[in-house]
């Protein structure tokens, strides 16, 4: 199964937070096969801002769990012309983030689904693509 993955969920891989077990099932279905995760190139911005505010971790741990993620080996779709324009167009339409809009261009363009924990990002993707909120994903 393919997933475009938002920061939203991949940020609990590395934060102790609500649903964070529900997240690491979803990292763990990537590990085995089970489940394929891709993303827009920034996702990796995202999770580290989310990563270098947890005072938790030392910096030899922040350091580490952002390259983690690297090796993860999660498809990373790089911005483009017809990406960037779509996104922004979602973006407008449904009054969301132009960031946000991008985990929701790459899943239409792959007709693949959003796998969220955020609700906004989860309600402006109705619609446009199939969306698994974290907390219902069955993997």
């Amino acid at each position: 199964m393919r997933l475009v993955v938002d920061a939203s969920v991949a940020a609990k891989w590395f934060n102790i937070e609500e649903l964070s077990d529900k997240a690491a099932e979803v990292k763990d279905a990537h590990v085995k096969g089970d489940a394929e995760l891709v993303a827009p190139t920034h996702i990796i911005y995202e999770v580290g801002n989310s990563i270098w505010k947890n005072t938790q971790l030392t910096d030899k741990d922040a350091c580490d769990a952002i390259i983690s993620i690297l090796r993860l080996g999660i498809e990373l779709f790089p911005p483009k012309l017809e990406r960037t324009s779509r996104a922004m167009k979602i973006a407008r339409l449904r009054r969301t983030t132009f960031y946000d809009s991008a985990y929701l261009q790459i899943a239409e363009e792959l007709n693949a689904a959003l796998l969220t924990a955020d609700e906004h990002q989860a309600a402006a993707g109705k619609g446009i693509v199939k969306v698994i909120q974290l907390r219902e994903a069955k993997l």
